[in-house]
């Protein structure tokens, strides 16, 4: 009996040691070129260049928005750019967000969340959808117009955090 229990101790935690290293979490591929990259995050995210709704620089690093057809419906997708020794890699740690779900008429005009970029910067996206072309968003400091793409609704904002 105690062989088999440390038997199946030993396979629990081997699996769950193999299953972290082949979560791929922690590994990024780095490219030469932004373009390359930003190339890599299409076949990742499984969208198109006509996906991308826009690209954010703010406080040295780069957001690439892009809308995302979900199971329940209309999502933004955003992943940074991280740039280290004259190479870029994709980096995407969030979920995508659900800005329009086809099910339920009224929905949530403004979703926030906070993410850390791979170098350990912090900052809250806000996004939402909107028919108006001059969206507010409150942030935790201030009133902004954000960047706002005609073609789907969506909206977006990214602040750094303090």
């Amino acid at each position: 009996m105690k062989v088999v229990l440390s038997f199946a101790i030993a396979m629990i935690a081997l699996t769950g040691c193999s299953a972290i290293a082949d979560d791929g979490a922690g590994e990024l591929k780095w490219f030469k070129t932004k373009e390359e990259t930003i190339n890599h995050g299409i076949k990742e995210e499984k969208m198109t260049k006509d996906d991308i709704i826009g690209e954010v620089s703010e406080n040295g690093e780069t957001f690439v928005i892009y809308k995302k057809q979900l199971e329940e419906g209309l999502g933004v997708g955003v992943s940074s750019i991280s740039q280290q020794k004259g190479k870029f890699a994709w980096y995407d740690p969030d979920q995508d967000a659900l800005v329009k779900n086809d099910k339920v008429k009224k929905y949530s005009s403004q979703i926030s969340w906070g993410t850390t970029t791979q170098s350990g910067k912090d900052f809250i996206i806000y996004t939402g959808l909107s028919e108006e072309q001059s969206p507010i968003v409150k942030t935790q400091t201030s009133e902004v117009t954000p960047t706002f793409d005609t073609v789907t609704g969506i909206y977006f904002y990214i602040e750094p955090t303090k």
